[in-house]
């Protein structure tokens, strides 16, 4: 079962433009991740709030692309607040360790 994950974000006012660059980077730079199945940012209705779909094969797909633009998440970071997350989907230890103590997320179990 794949792993589907839904974050929102809030740029922050002086990093709006950074964190567009930033975002497209990510996209780009998952579009060649062989584990990456979906990887789409939107534009939200509040201003300066901006959404992404990623789908992975699975979570271990999902660490891995973690790794891979590792460099450009302490980039958009720098410039964006995570407001929430949503998985769909069987988590893996990384992820787990990741979420942990974090505020706004939400993980949804296959049934």
């Amino acid at each position: 079962m794949s792993l589907l994950v839904l974050c929102e974000f809030r740029a922050r006012t002086d990093g709006e433009a950074e964190f567009l660059r930033v975002a497209r980077a990510l996209a780009s730079a998952a579009a060649t991740e062989p584990g990456t199945l979906r990887y789409q940012w939107f534009v939200t209705q509040r201003p300066g709030h901006y959404s992404i779909i990623e789908e992975y094969v699975d979570a271990d797909a999902a660490e891995t692309h973690n790794n891979h633009v590792d460099s450009l998440l302490r980039e958009l970071f720098a410039v964006a607040d995570l407001v929430s997350v949503s998985f769909y989907g069987e988590l893996n230890q990384y992820l787990r360790e990741w979420i942990s103590g974090r505020e706004g997320i939400a993980v949804n179990l296959p049934l």
